[in-house]
């Protein structure tokens, strides 16, 4: 996630030594080495070998919180998710430290289990919540139970773009007819992201605009293919390939928008603004969205960042208003997350409240 990744990576350019616990696998996906090409030698990377025990419940709880008691020398913890927060609160009970809830989800986007009841717990314990868009706040306190004096402090969920080193063709790449002009739909291929929508449009595109389909998962990729396969065309691109960031930047940016679409499921969707990972990469590499009509999406048709829509009919139109404006829209996107989206505009703040919190031990 980027904005957890940039407050890694922020403290850790500061001179504080950090220890980054990650629940996952090693070769998970992405190598240790993808990790070690991102972060600096002050970042120490803990992989959680339980996520492979199949310890579940009451019996990964005990294990957790016996493995997590003892560790010591911490001025500070951040916690990101359920069992982040389970474990931040640990954490910080053993050092007596500040704990500073990271929330990115809405509790009442998932079941209600063990888990949920410790983020809640730790929650109402946490010196400061982190929320990526500040519109989700009043209600995320809400159902965490917090106190209306909690202090908050928000963090954008907006990658840190570095120019790729080398230009990548990505007509070539794909093998795009010379003359087409790409977009992309680029995360999870699934239903909730309104895929299928955007595949049957497909057909009632203007010419020459193609899709690209890319999805890191290359079983997510073929059962979605398998189960679509109706809605196959020849305008339709599919990509599994392994992309690094810089790659994955520069084919947001090649392209002529994106989209980031969404089944309004409840309020994590609803006030998912500036949480949304895919739309504010596409911003943030100049590239304009095409977005579900949601509250929290508003400021892209106020700042003209893209089109958004109520349903996939009117996604041939939207396609048709973004061709062959990319140079005026990349304009207005870059500068967007420059200024009013920028991680780096809103870091100063928190980390003036985490350097009270600490007592300035941070400082010393």
């Amino acid at each position: 996630m980027p904005f957890a990744l940039n407050t890694v990576m922020s403290l850790a350019k500061m001179g504080w030594a950090v220890d980054l616990y990650l629940w996952e696998k090693p070769l998970w996906g992405r190598p240790i080495a993808d990790y070690r090409d991102l972060l600096p030698q002050n970042v120490s990377i803990q992989f959680f070998t339980e996520s492979r025990f199949g310890l579940t419940g009451r019996y990964l709880e005990r294990w957790l919180r016996s493995r997590f008691k003892q560790r010591k020398d911490y001025h500070c913890v951040l916690g990101l998710g359920q069992k982040g927060a389970f474990i931040g609160n640990v954490l910080a009970k053993a050092n007596e430290c500040p704990l500073i809830q990271v929330v990115d989800e809405f509790p009442s986007n998932w079941p209600q289990t063990m888990w949920t009841t410790l983020e809640q717990e730790a929650a109402q314990k946490a010196a400061m919540i982190v929320v990526p868009d500040p519109q989700q706040y009043p209600l995320i306190s809400e159902e965490l139970g917090l106190s209306q004096t909690t202090p908050y402090a928000t963090l954008p969920n907006i990658a840190a773009i570095q120019p790729c080193a080398h230009d990548i063709d990505w007509h070539l790449r794909f093998k795009l007819p010379k003359d087409s002009i790409p977009f992309l739909y680029a995360g999870t291929v699934d239903t909730w992201a309104r895929v299928p929508e955007i595949l049957s449009s497909v057909a009632d595109w203007p010419e020459p605009a193609v899709l690209i389909v890319h999805s890191r998962s290359k079983g997510e990729v073929d059962a979605f293919r398998q189960r679509y396969s109706h809605l196959e065309n020849h305008r339709i691109y599919w990509s599994d390939q392994v992309l690094s960031q810089d790659e994955l930047n520069s084919l947001v940016a090649y392209c002529e928008g994106s989209f980031a679409l969404y089944h309004n499921s409840g309020p994590h969707i609803e006030y998912v603004g500036f949480s949304s990972g895919k739309l504010m990469r596409s911003l943030a590499c100049g590239s304009p969205v095409i977005a579900s009509q949601l509250s929290s999406f508003s400021f892209i048709e106020k700042e003209n960042l893209g089109i958004l829509i109520e349903g996939g009919s009117e996604i041939p139109s939207a396609i048709h208003t973004l061709m062959g404006k990319q140079s005026e829209y990349r304009e207005r996107c870059l500068n967007f997350c420059q200024t009013k989206a920028s991680f780096e505009a809103y870091w100063p703040k928190f980390y003036e409240q985490l350097i009270q919190m600490t007592g300035n031990q941070l400082e010393s």
